[in-house]
């Protein structure tokens, strides 16, 4: 495989990585006493990375790929993004 390939796939392999830390950060960041900025931040964090990985998907000259990488990081984007701000709802609440 030479290196244009590979680089054509740096934007399906960070959106199923930022997939998955998606899932970690909703599984396993929890707790009593852990205030609701740190899921917020690391929920921004990952929307940002996919808006991130939708902009070099849009770069790539494979057309399935490109495709491919528009679906997939629009579907993952809209669900975090309706999270997080459930959870700035929840945080905005909370406060006093």
């Amino acid at each position: 495989m030479s290196q244009k390939n590979k680089k054509e796939f740096i934007s399906l392999i960070l959106t199923l990585f930022l997939f998955l830390a998606s899932i970690a950060v909703f599984l396993f960041v929890r707790g009593s006493n852990l205030t609701l900025w740190i899921p917020i931040s690391l929920y921004l964090l990952i929307d940002l990375g996919l808006l991130v990985s939708l902009i070099i998907g849009i770069q790539s000259n494979n057309k399935s790929i490109k495709i491919f990488s528009i679906l997939s990081n629009i579907i993952l984007m809209i669900p975090i993004t309706i999270w997080t701000y459930f959870l700035l709802l929840a945080n905005g609440i909370s406060e006093k």
